[in-house]
């Protein structure tokens, strides 16, 4: 009889505000074929089409219930019961919906290498499951003797349990060769999150609401929505019974996949509690096509994981419009330094109990940025690591920042899980601003400022402006700078009244807002400096912006 695990995969984001984190089963599929249910033998890396026979579910969430009593699943939930009170955890509650995702997947798992991340999702989706992937362990063996599979699952449960997954438990089995050998895939999944039901399509112009309740160790939950166009929204939350909340998601005018995230908060950061498409205007697709490619590949060397991983995340930004980020060697360090500890601690989180955040060990490293952004996964093949990650609202949304210029990548092999190394990954994200032309910049800000309030545009305050930007961007305090412009500002009395003065610094010229500028003051005419230089908290490159306003006489 051969065993093989497939160990889940973890997925986690962050960023100043928030920084999902997903816990899901990526590891990689290496061929195998369904079309109607049955297995047929296909060549490595061939693409494969799973259409499963059962009646999909038509909402998420359903109330639970028991799946048909077999010997198998007596058996399996006996163990069960012995490895959580080994464990002392809670004993996880079988799941009808769980047991039949597991049977769908035992007709397609391939006899050497691992379950496909997007064929695991697809089986969760289409049975109501909205729960990131479980923890999925799969054995080979004669399934008319469970107590034969049971030996070969009993190592590893109490080890899962104790990791967290103890909300439900699946198990499907699925006789595959012609001597009677058969696959079991046996799921221990976590849950955090409690909804109403939740429709899995929904007619054009529709909406549902998001009705929930997270488990008291988390805080601060959000909604994410990737729609079709490949934008990001968080959604608004209000107050819901319980202590929970809920969420308006609406088609509007999109159309196909809308991918809904719920996150929340623990000791560890932000975590995706949640992640399922709902589909507008269309029905649930009845099948999943996989087409391998080298994006699946393993890789050789930590150095190759990186390269790839940073060639798919440009190659997505330009597919968005946006520019290819600049690979950085000393945030790829500081990547690598975490990904590092990640695969001593086996904790997969961006919040560290000895680093602190990825803006901690970005600060630490002497790097400065305005931007700080990571996503960190534990996976078990690049291109599956990539492709969960963009199938996540709050992953893509730090893959495709419009902020970020910079990336560093790193890659850190763990253990080896069926022919397939574990690979810890962290992807740091930040901004370098790019070289400003003050002229151009000036008049930029002048045009927003007299959008917000009709004003003058003074070359003398302008020359006076531009000369305080500088010096402040050459390092000088305000006290410094403004004592040497202490007389040209005095020389301008008899023209105006009065001269203040506005400075800010931005690591982005499109986050200037003329209103918020000059706030309530009146002036008759400004004059506008822009110089780039060091910032402490923006770092090098900051755009230092000098506005003089002049009330007249």
């Amino acid at each position: 009889m051969r065993s093989l695990a497939v160990m889940a995969l973890v997925l986690a984001t962050g960023c100043p505000k928030h920084g999902p984190q997903q816990v899901g089963a990526q590891p990689s599929w290496r061929g195998g074929a369904a079309s109607t249910g049955t297995a047929k033998a296909a060549p490595a890396m061939a693409p494969v089409t799973f259409a499963p026979a059962s009646e999909p579910a038509r909402r998420y969430n359903e109330p639970l219930q028991a799946p048909p009593k077999t010997a198998l699943g007596d058996a399996v939930m006996i163990a069960i019961k012995e490895a959580a009170g080994r464990a002392g955890t809670s004993v996880p509650i079988a799941d009808a919906r769980l047991f039949r995702a597991c049977a769908e997947l035992a007709e397609v798992v391939p006899e050497e290498g691992v379950i496909g991340y997007s064929l695991v999702e697809f089986a969760l989706h289409r049975n109501g499951i909205i729960e990131p992937s479980p923890h999925l362990l799969v054995v080979w063996g004669d399934i008319d003797s469970p107590q034969l599979i049971v030996e070969q699952l009993q190592p590893r449960l109490a080890e899962i349990l104790a990791d967290g997954a103890t909300a439900r438990v699946g198990i499907g089995a699925a006789k595959r060769l012609p001597d009677g050998t058969g696959a079991v895939v046996f799921a221990l999944q976590a849950s955090a999150v409690s909804t109403s039901p939740i429709p899995r399509s929904l007619p054009a112009g529709g909406s549902f609401t998001i009705n929930a309740v997270v488990d008291a160790r988390y805080a601060s939950p959000e909604v994410f929505v990737t729609y079709e166009t490949g934008s990001t929204e968080r959604l608004e939350l209000k107050t819901g019974h319980a202590g929970g909340f809920t969420s308006e998601v609406s088609c509007g005018s999109h159309k196909g996949r809308q991918q809904v995230e719920i996150t929340a908060s623990d000791v560890s950061g932000s975590t995706v509690l949640a992640n399922f498409p709902v589909w507008c205007g269309t029905a649930a697709p009845a099948s999943l096509t996989v087409d391998p490619s080298l994006d699946d590949a393993p890789a050789a060397t930590t150095e190759e994981a990186e390269k790839r991983l940073l060639a798919m995340v440009n190659r997505d930004r330009v597919a968005a419009g946006l520019s290819a980020l600049v690979w950085d060697d000393r945030v790829a360090a500081v990547s690598r330094g975490h990904s590092e500890e990640m695969r001593r601690t086996k904790n997969v989180a961006h919040i560290s109990p000895t680093t602190g955040s990825a803006a901690d060990r970005v600060r630490a490293a002497k790097i400065k940025t305005a931007v700080v952004l990571e996503n960190v996964a534990r996976a078990y093949g690049v291109g599956e690591a990539h492709q969960g990650l963009m199938n996540s609202p709050g992953h893509r949304a730090n893959i495709t920042s419009h902020s970020a210029t910079h990336i560093g990548i790193g890659a850190v092999f763990g253990e080896e899980v069926s022919g397939r190394r574990e690979i810890f990954l962290t992807q740091v994200f930040t901004r370098v601003p790019p070289k400003v032309d003050p002229a151009r910049a000036g008049e930029l800000v002048f045009q927003r400022i007299s959008q917000a309030r009709p004003v003058g545009n003074n070359v003398k305050l302008a020359a006076i402006g531009q000369q305080l930007s500088e010096a402040l961007a050459s390092g000088k305090t305000r006290e410094q700078a403004y004592a040497a412009i202490k007389r040209q500002v005095d020389a301008l009395g008899a023209s105006y009244a009065r001269v203040s003065s506005v400075i800010t610094a931005s690591a982005d010229l499109d986050s200037i807002d003329g209103t918020s500028l000059i706030g309530d003051s009146k002036p008759d005419d400004i004059g506008v400096g822009i110089a780039q230089g060091s910032h402490p908290e923006i770092g090098d490159g900051a755009i230092w912006i000098v506005v003089l306003l002049g009330q007249k006489r």
